[in-house]
């Protein structure tokens, strides 16, 4: 039996699917299987599964599509091995021994349960990468506080990560824009050992079509609904702070919601964080356009490239 699984939830897109099984087949640690679980209409991703002929690879179709994360569970479900490797099919290891570096982390200390590395950011429409990093500041505040990935997702994509098989914790099927998001907060509250590899072994492409990021980042309804639910879900009176507040107001002043009432009538508030998010909306007001400024700033891949400034 195989130790890792590499669960590759394919959805259209074949050639950029080739590369990502490409650069699998192509690693010098061998005791893995692939799990394609797809979505897509037609064959054209069968099609390219076919062609490789190789028996580590493990082709499913799904009669009717899954969405995310559905599919993401899905390949997970279908997994045989011990670990946990997502592979998005628009994503690919960048050398050969990417994935032995993934497994001596993850086997090193038996008390580890999930890895990460950097990861080589290709921002397709400009052609250009960019290496994510964890900072050691990020890396030990992640250690004693899981939550601060909500307000800065510092791990970076799924295809960045590998874990031991929990299967009490999955992907929760009720998000999309903070998924991955809310499956580390989780997965780091119950096992909290985990180890960074200072190597960027994982390529994201960044500006796909098919990529989920293209699709909800505007959605109103989805990213206030999201942001809402995961913070109520680890809300203490501690975080009724002013990083915090700046967030929730950052958020609203971008969606244009003005005022508690309007916050209502867009998505249900959880009853948790009611008082909370009448704080939020006593003083946004108070220099929203510098606010809008402010975040503009700071989310720029200038800042996260250059001057590094941490937000929350």
């Amino acid at each position: 039996m195989a130790l890792v699984s590499i669960c590759i939830p394919a959805y259209k897109q074949p050639e950029l699917l080739k590369k990502a099984i490409e650069s699998v087949l192509m690693q010098s640690y061998t005791n893995y299987e692939i799990i394609v679980s797809d979505d897509t209409p037609d064959n054209s991703v069968k099609e390219i599964i076919d062609s490789f002929k190789d028996s580590k690879i493990f082709y499913f179709k799904n009669k009717n599509p899954l969405g995310s994360p559905k599919n993401w569970n899905n390949a997970i479900k279908l997994a045989k091995g011990n670990f946990i490797k997502i592979l998005h099919h628009d994503d690919h290891f960048t050398s050969k021994g990417s994935l032995q570096k993934f497994v001596s982390a993850l086997t090193s200390d038996p008390k580890t349960d999930l890895v990460f590395s950097y990861s080589d950011i290709y921002f397709k429409k400009l052609n250009e990468h960019y290496l994510h990093k964890q900072s050691n500041v990020q890396l030990k505040r992640l250690r004693i506080e899981p939550e601060f990935l909500f307000f800065r997702n510092c791990i970076g994509a799924p295809s960045a990560v590998m874990f031991k098989k929990d299967e009490n914790i999955v992907f929760n099927k009720n998000y999309k824009w903070l998924v991955d998001v809310e499956f580390y907060i989780n997965y780091l509250k119950k096992h909290k050992n985990f180890v960074c590899i200072p190597e960027g072994l994982v390529t994201i492409v960044d500006g796909g079509e098919a990529q989920i990021t293209q699709e909800v980042s505007q959605d109103k309804k989805l990213v206030l609904k999201e942001n809402l639910n995961l913070f109520s879900s680890f809300y203490n009176e501690k975080l009724n702070n002013k990083s915090s507040l700046l967030f929730f107001q950052e958020l609203f002043v971008q969606f244009s919601v003005n005022s508690y009432e309007s916050l209502k009538a867009e998505v249900e508030v959880p009853t948790t964080i009611d008082s909370f998010l009448k704080d939020v909306f006593i003083d946004l007001p108070k220099n929203s356009l510098l606010k809008k400024i402010k975040k503009k700033l700071l989310t720029s891949r200038y800042n996260k490239r250059i001057f590094k400034i941490e937000r929350f």
